[in-house]
């Protein structure tokens, strides 16, 4: 297990060194699923990450679509709230061999009833699981169930209840004969696999709006409820109103359609929980409405935000760096890019080439006007993208131009090695380990005896003058103090 620097679980003091969030790096290109068919033209909606199968090499993914129906062509009407009648969605497969490029096989399982442009019959040449409609929870690879038709996992919504489902093979789903759980039109699945613990974090009604409660199960089908873990609170509603503020101000931004300052509030929109290291972390997508929109005023143009939060025990969450945001919308730039209007993240990141791979969803608009909506201004309106993070890279604590240090609380010495993951190529960390019970250094593991780790490594080793590991403590309760100057740490471990 690694010792992050999210929260002050494992520390005794700070000194003269600034705890820092990282975000996600948005690369180029970094769109990863797009609108291409007929019957994903509107856009497209996930809320899990993608499936790795170890077995077969290769990501597979079930995202839901949007699409015009048949009566489009005729041209564009809209219902009584503002949007187009006659829309109509999909579960669609994808796979992956890397992560990044995808593709859509054909998998024969839908006689799609729409034409192509040359006037022709699409019929069974599409990607349409017809059994996973409604699986936005999922899919989870559970490689611990002893029936191989459970392999796979996932809650299908609708009508304010989730229905349990499960795949042999990714394609063909069938609900469990148990009672549904209750939530709203969000929720998010994690499956635990250390705890063998499967997650849900749902969504209900409280103070602020939308709020989060937390439903889980050792197998599946015992679920057990937890009640109210997450909400906003007034500290949000500020600083839901100064990030709205910068919407309407910044003009790098798109701006949101409807502004009433009398109705602005901020919710939870969204509330992916998943373990990392020994806790739990969570990435809630903070949503911010600028006002209800018209004709009916039944929902609200916003703008959303991704901040971070930590847990022990799933119950309890601690706000990390003073909710800062974690994942912003982008600019307008050229207009290549999605996630200007809206973002949502799915529930865990991916490890891949050492680093973290965040998936999430990019909007090009909350709302429309009536007027854009007849002009469907609605098409190609949503994508997935990926946003990549240094392994452990969540917060580090970092060092200028004065040294400043970093004090353990008693921790054992489990293993020889002592690790680090941290950015000190400019500077320096040194690494001095103290008897826990006297409070002393011990010989040979001072300050004055360490070798300056001065490096960029998410995985170097901690060694001094006449000490090459930690192999005389072992078993042995110590605390542990790092000094760091124009250097950022991220993490620490015992290892071989």
């Amino acid at each position: 297990m690694k010792y992050l620097f999210i929260d002050d679980h494992d520390i005794e003091t700070i000194d003269n060194l600034a705890r820092k969030l990282h975000q996600p790096e948005k690369f180029a290109n970094n769109v990863v699923i797009r609108p291409e068919y007929r019957w994903e033209n509107a856009g497209i909606q996930i809320r899990t990450t993608p499936v790795w199968l170890p077995d077969e090499g290769i990501f597979k993914m079930i995202y839901l679509t949007s699409a015009e129906g048949k009566d489009a062509e005729a041209g564009v009407t809209v219902d009584v709230t503002g949007a187009p009648q006659g829309m109509e969605s999909y579960a669609c497969y994808a796979t992956s061999s890397d992560g990044i490029n995808w593709e859509k096989p054909t998998l024969g399982l839908h006689d799609y009833p729409m034409l192509t442009w040359r006037g022709t019959p699409i019929g069974k040449e599409n990607n349409i699981i017809p059994s996973a409609q409604g699986l936005l929870q999922g899919p989870i690879y559970d490689p611990h169930d002893p029936d191989p038709r459970r392999r796979f996992k996932g809650l299908r919504y609708g009508g304010d209840e989730l229905r349990s489902m499960v795949s042999a093979d990714f394609l063909h789903w069938e609900a469990l004969g148990i009672p549904s759980l209750p939530s709203q039109d969000e929720s998010h699945l994690t499956y635990d696999a250390d705890k063998r613990l499967f997650i849900a974090a749902v969504k209900r009604r409280g103070l602020y709006g939308r709020s989060w409660h937390l439903i889980t199960s050792p197998d599946f089908e015992q679920w057990q409820e937890h009640g109210l873990i997450f909400h906003a609170d007034q500290e949000d509603q500020e600083n839901g109103n100064t990030r709205l503020q910068r919407f309407f101000d910044d003009p790098a931004f798109l701006k949101p359609i409807f502004n009433r300052p009398e109705e602005w509030r901020t919710d939870v929109y969204n509330f992916p929980i998943f373990p990392y290291e020994g806790l739990y972390l969570a990435t809630p997508v903070m949503h911010h409405w600028s006002g209800k929109h018209s004709p009916l005023y039944e929902n609200v143009d916003s703008r959303k935000t991704v901040e971070l939060a930590a847990s022990r025990d799933l119950r309890h969450w601690t706000r990390v760096a003073n909710r800062a945001p974690f994942l912003e919308q982008s600019p307008v730039g050229d207009g290549s890019a999605y996630d200007t209007g809206q973002t949502l993240i799915t529930n865990t990141p991916v490890m891949r080439n050492n680093e973290l791979w965040f998936y999430y969803l990019g909007f090009r608009y909350r709302c429309h006007t009536i007027a854009e909506t007849l002009q469907r201004k609605y098409l190609d309106s949503s994508a997935l993208a990926v946003a990549r993070l240094r392994l452990d890279g969540f917060v580090s604590l970092k060092g200028g131009l004065e040294w400043g240090s970093i004090l353990t609380k008693p921790i054992e010495v489990t293993s020889a090695g002592l690790h680090l993951n941290t950015d000190s190529w400019r500077g320096k960390v040194l690494v001095e380990v103290i008897d826990a019970a006297t409070g002393q250094p011990i010989p040979g593991y001072t300050r004055d005896a360490s070798r300056p780790a001065v490096i960029n490594s998410i995985d170097t080793s901690v060694r001094w003058q006449s000490k090459a590991d930690l192999a005389d403590l072992l078993g042995k309760t110590v605390r542990l103090r790092f000094y760091l100057w124009q250097a950022e740490l991220y993490a620490f471990w015992f290892g071989g």
